[in-house]
């Protein structure tokens, strides 16, 4: 779900199927030296960290940490909270 357009970026809620990005994002060493360790050390850590994060606060709050991605590409490239 699309939360926010620029003309070359798109934000939006995540889903499971983005685990392998947040993997790899919550384990970039500047994460983890700038915002800290989530413990997050495998795909299935990430499909849970999304399920009980994110998408728990989309279902309980309507906000939360999105995906931000290229429109052109939709290469993801970071998050933002709301």
């Amino acid at each position: 779900m699309v939360v926010f357009e620029t003309e070359r970026l798109v934000i939006r809620r995540l889903t499971a199927d983005d685990s392998p990005f947040i993997l790899r994002l919550l384990n970039e060493p500047s994460f983890l030296q700038h915002i800290g360790d989530r413990g997050v050390r495998s795909l299935a850590d990430a499909r849970q960290y999304i399920l009980t994060g994110p998408i728990a606060s989309y279902e309980r709050s309507g906000f939360g940490l999105f995906l931000v991605e290229v429109k052109e590409t939709r290469a993801p490239i970071g998050s933002a909270a709301s």
